[in-house]
């Protein structure tokens, strides 16, 4: 059974007005593995080996055809398309009438996603919620800044070696939702002095090496 809690907005106009509204509470992110494992539930006759070799199939066959220009629709899932942008400091502006724009370099920003009616339509019908607490939970303020943060960080993991997720939210009063998104963009920076080891539920943060 799915988990929600009512979660309170920020007053930030001032109003005096409280609102709240519902919030997903989600236990973990499921790897690829995990995922090939409760696939395999609902498939038993077929090898977790073929799952898998199909699951990188269907990866980049995706990747391929989002490459060449294509969206593509999987018809229980959803809709997948690329957005772009611009990849130089020009102004977005059109300086002049007639002007054409060239010497513009143009990529990748993100794939879009957009569920298939035919998933909202299962969800609606099949999830069931259960609130896991009483009242509502109030937004948290960023009482630190982002150095101060990881400063934080870093001392609990040059005392113990290591800092973990919900040490990480504690220490630095946020949510765990907002650590791990932080802590994800922290790692992939090079120039950050936080890594991680591990996977999963056992991933941990590090000194970065």
């Amino acid at each position: 059974m799915a988990k929600y809690l009512l979660q309170e907005m920020n007053d930030i106009r001032n109003t005096g007005k409280r609102t709240v509204y519902p919030k997903l509470v989600a236990d973990q992110t499921l790897t690829t593995k995990e995922f090939i494992d409760e696939l395999h539930k609902h498939l038993r006759t077929v090898d977790k080996g073929v799952l898998k070799g199909v699951m990188c199939g269907i990866a980049d066959t995706l990747r391929c055809l989002l490459s060449r220009g294509y969206n593509v629709t999987l018809e229980d899932i959803g809709t997948f398309s690329m957005s772009l942008q611009f990849l130089d400091n020009k102004t977005t502006e059109i300086q002049e009438e007639g002007d054409r724009l060239l010497y513009r370099r143009v990529g990748v920003k993100d794939v879009n996603f957009k569920t298939s009616q035919q998933l909202m339509d299962e969800l609606r019908r099949t999830t069931k919620f259960e609130r896991v607490m009483t009242g509502a939970r109030v937004l948290r303020k960023n009482i630190y800044t982002e150095e101060e943060r990881i400063a934080n960080a870093l001392a609990i993991i040059d005392e113990k070696g290591y800092i973990t997720l919900g040490e990480y939210a504690k220490v630095n009063n946020l949510s765990r939702t907002t650590a791990s998104k932080e802590l994800a963009r922290l790692t992939s920076d090079p120039t950050s002095p936080i890594y991680y080891e591990g996977q999963a539920s056992h991933k941990v943060w590090v000194r970065r090496g």
